[in-house]
């Protein structure tokens, strides 16, 4: 035998994520928006990033999309149970328009009463109008019948939508393989094609963090992606306000009035 063991006594701190705390919910079939997500969050250990999924189809369409509402109560109870989170995204630019942003947020705070909940489109919408741009450029990923869907809710949102081009990929299998460089090209010819206030890039299932910065000096206008838009949206309501460089205008701005936890 080994004897009794002793109970030692230990300490407890703030714990591992003392700045933010962030949950992310993202799609089975989704191999982009995790690492866009930690390349758009400050790379501090103090800041956390828990992520889980939820089934998604190959295919994305109008039904799929709305699909994702059966999904999101068991994801959310396999996200840290019990631990409080500052901020929870719903990692889904036309899940959350085919799903509806206010219905995500009841399922979600269903399970996590006190959380901030975003997710691209509610924080797409808020990062363009506190670049105080209202005429768009708008790349996308989709077949026709999920831009419809895109382009309706931003026109309804007050957005005037001059140039819209998509690669008309079918789901995620295809949209996590688009080279950035096309994203590069395809938003600079887009955006020159009409007078703009800025890009928009939608859908979390596409790497732009490689190029957006490129693409803002290159057209000297605000560049917004549906991951970065979600990951500032994040952290402002976490309360963490310091200005990060690398990743874009909107990562500029100061929002709140110092760093902490703005939901604990």
């Amino acid at each position: 035998a080994l004897g009794d063991r002793g109970h030692l006594p230990c300490r407890f701190g703030a714990g591992p994520t003392p700045l933010a705390s962030i949950g992310l919910i993202t799609l089975a079939t989704d191999q982009a928006t995790e690492p866009e997500a930690r390349a758009f969050l400050p790379q501090d250990p103090a800041v956390g990033l828990y992520v889980t999924r939820i089934p998604m189809a190959p295919v994305a369409t109008p039904d799929s999309l709305a699909a994702l509402e059966q999904g999101i109560t068991r994801a959310m109870e396999l996200l840290l149970p019990g631990v409080a989170l500052d901020a929870v995204a719903f990692s889904c630019t036309s899940g959350g328009i085919a799903v509806g942003p206010e219905r995500v947020a009841e399922l979600i705070r269903a399970v996590k009463p006190e959380t901030a909940v975003t997710m691209p489109v509610t924080a797409s919408a808020k990062a363009l109008r506190r670049l105080g741009a209202r005429r768009l450029a708008v790349l996308t990923p989709y077949q026709d019948a999920v831009n419809e869907l895109v382009e309706r809710w931003y026109a309804d949102a007050g957005f005037d939508l001059v140039a819209t081009g998509s690669f008309k990929q079918p789901g995620d299998p295809q949209m996590n393989r688009i080279d950035p460089q096309s994203i590069y090209e395809a938003g600079l010819a887009l955006a020159r094609s009409a007078s703009v206030d800025a890009l928009f890039v939608s859908c979390t299932g596409i790497r732009v963090s490689p190029v957006l910065e490129a693409l803002e000096r290159e057209l000297g206008l605000p560049v917004v992606s549906s991951n970065q838009a979600q990951a500032w949206d994040c952290l402002r309501m976490s309360g963490y306000d310091a200005p990060l460089p690398g990743r874009g205008r909107l990562f500029q701005l100061s929002e709140l009035a110092g760093i902490g936890r703005a939901h604990v």
